[in-house]
């Protein structure tokens, strides 16, 4: 079982496994209205836009912490090549394979919050089964402020894939 060190991380899960039916919950079963104290700081993310991924949609929360509206924005222009080219190749995996993805990175506000971040990928699917969006619940574990104010985000401190049937890749050995 996952080990959420976050409550609204649990609620988020919880609520998409309820929508499992043993496959993926469809994009038109999700209702934000029944978890609306965590969907402040959740994005969905969906292929398309000029890198390949875009926002959908980005909560408040979200937002705030980046200082900037991020609905409809392209995603990846705050990472580094390696970081984003790690993050669309898991993209990518969860929703053609597909799983769910749970992992902990440290982003950086344009304000210099350097924050620890847990976060929850889970695959909605279209009419046809398909993956087609990803929804992301992301919450602030711990919080340190300094530094540059540039914006980062680092590679995964650690990582763990959800398994909804289909199981999930091999871990690359090194």
């Amino acid at each position: 079982m996952l080990e959420f060190r976050n409550g609204d991380s649990k609620v988020v899960y919880d609520y998409w496994m309820s929508l499992r039916n043993g496959t993926m919950p469809a994009v038109r079963d999700w209702d934000p209205i029944r978890v609306p104290k965590q969907m402040p700081w959740c994005t969905i993310v969906e292929r398309g836009g000029a890198t390949g991924y875009r926002l959908r949609f980005a909560g408040t929360a979200i937002c705030e912490f980046y200082n900037e509206e991020m609905t409809g924005q392209a995603i990846g222009s705050r990472m580094d090549d390696d970081a984003r080219a790690f993050y669309f190749a898991q993209l990518e995996e969860t929703l053609t394979r597909p799983c769910g993805m749970f992992f902990t990175t440290h982003a950086r506000s344009d304000t210099g919050r350097d924050c620890l971040f847990e976060t929850l990928a889970l695959p909605l699917a279209n009419d046809d089964g398909i993956g087609i969006r990803l929804l992301m619940h992301q919450v602030i574990v711990e919080e340190v402020t300094y530094g540059d104010p540039s914006s980062k985000f680092s590679l995964p401190e650690m990582m763990e894939w959800i398994d909804l049937g289909a199981g999930v890749p091999k871990a690359e050995s090194s």
